[in-house]
């Protein structure tokens, strides 16, 4: 009875918003980064961590690793298996979030303050001694195969697929997060607890909170959950070998609606003219209803409900990539259709009022980001994940302000190149389309 108390006030708190404190950095371990958001407004820590344990890192034929052992770090911990390890988080109203990415893994935790001590003690188990029981592990591979059996039934995450595997390759970033069938059903427990030892580490290891604990207790709670790994670093993998694979590319599937995946080269965060490059994005296609390529789209053309593009610096590569669905006699002409859009923003550039609405809409919006203390901590660790600084916070709106038309007007020219574009289309095309494939 409780731990459903706990659970329901721990949700209920979570919808408060809470106020984004100073930030300041706490000096726990050697080689970790820590950034402490505190508010006593109400009784809520959360935590957001990243390791240096994203798919970048799977071994050649084990596709997979990576995010095997991480949907498996809530499934056991020390002597408890999988059932009493969340028995314990569910009795405490603790709240465990695993994502695993390209990149990274992240972790967030969420807990009632008076509760921290036990959230961040299961969570340092998990980490240092993660059981990797065979039931488990059989159970988790499964629903991950499953995953997989249903994605290729859908033409959004074909597309994905296939658009990362064409423009990078078998390596690096082409590797899908979630694996593939073969990779999943090679890997050993043996090959997990071997990657949990060797990832899941203080090396390169990030860590944000943000809530309702001093800097004095947060040291020992951090310790208590980070203190006993290994003070080790993963060897990043090389940069990607001629990211891009420009032209048309079809994986057939029969369905009424196919999806279309496009990229370019885009630039990585720390690229000096990275947010000129983030309001020209925001213009041509992150602006919703708004974007150049959504007027054209939806508005003029009638090809489709929803056109996106956005931004992806990950460390060892930059992206510009969007997305759009159409009707299958319609593919050939959206993707003309994009490519003029792209060609006549980056000649012309945007007008001064779509940088004046740019700018109002990043500065306006980013507090939406901060509603809530498990918000503050996911934010500030994406900040720490790109390699910004701790003052990010008290100057983005400065910087964003700062850009000038000249600005976004040469970084669009530079990059927005729809020669450059690699395109994936899941599904077909028919005898309605009338614009070339090769059209650019």
């Amino acid at each position: 009875m409780i731990g459903r108390l706990a659970a329901l006030l721990l949700a209920l708190v979570m919808l408060v918003p809470a106020s984004a404190a100073k930030v300041k950095p706490v000096d726990v371990l050697p080689g970790v980064v820590v950034w402490h958001s505190e508010d006593h407004t109400i009784p809520v820590i959360a935590l957001s961590a990243t390791f240096p344990a994203g798919a970048i890192y799977d071994p050649s034929g084990k596709s997979g690793m990576a995010a095997l052992a991480a949907y498996c770090l809530n499934e056991g911990a020390g002597r408890m298996n999988a059932e009493e390890f969340q028995t314990e988080l569910a009795a405490h109203g603790i709240k465990l979030e695993i994502l695993p990415s390209r990149d990274t893994l992240t972790i967030r935790l969420t807990t009632l303050s008076s509760n921290a001590k036990e959230a961040f003690r299961l969570l340092g188990l998990a980490l240092s001694k993660p059981r990797f029981d065979p039931d488990a592990v059989t159970r988790v591979r499964l629903q991950m195969m499953q995953e997989l059996d249903l994605g290729r039934e859908d033409p959004s995450t074909v597309a994905e697929r296939g658009f990362y595997s064409l423009y990078f390759g078998p390596y690096t970033y082409g590797r899908p997060a979630d694996g593939d069938t073969r990779g999943l059903a090679s890997i050993s427990a043996q090959d997990l607890r071997a990657f949990a030892k060797t990832h899941w580490v203080r090396g390169d290891l990030k860590i944000a909170v943000a809530g309702d604990v001093t800097p004095a207790v947060l040291s020992g709670l951090i310790q208590s959950a980070f203190g006993t790994l290994a003070d080790t670093t993963p060897t990043l993998p090389p940069w990607p070998y001629r990211p891009g694979a420009p032209g048309l590319h079809i994986l057939p599937m029969d369905v009424p609606q196919p999806a279309v995946v496009f990229g370019q080269p885009g630039p990585l965060r720390q690229d000096r003219d990275y947010i000129a490059a983030m309001i020209a994005n925001y213009i041509l296609g992150g602006a919703g209803s708004g974007s150049r390529l959504t007027r054209e789209l939806r508005e003029n053309r009638g090809l489709t409900y929803d056109v996106v593009t956005d931004l992806v610096p990950y460390r060892r590569a930059g992206l510009l990539m969007g997305a759009v669905s159409t009707r299958k006699s319609a593919v050939r002409q959206t993707i003309a259709a994009v490519r003029e859009t792209m060609r006549k923003f980056a000649a012309d550039g945007p007008t001064q009022q779509e940088l004046n609405d740019a700018k109002l809409y990043l500065n306006g919006s980013f507090p939406l980001s901060f509603t809530s203390n498990a918000d503050i901590a996911a934010q500030l660790n994406a900040f720490q994940v790109l390699g910004l600084p701790l003052d990010y916070l008290d100057r983005r709106a400065a910087l964003i302000n700062a850009v000038s038309l000249a600005d976004v007007r040469r970084v669009a020219h530079s990059l927005f190149d729809p020669g450059r574009l690699t395109i994936v289309v899941a599904g077909s095309l028919t005898s309605g389309n009338t614009e070339p494939a090769d059209s650019q």
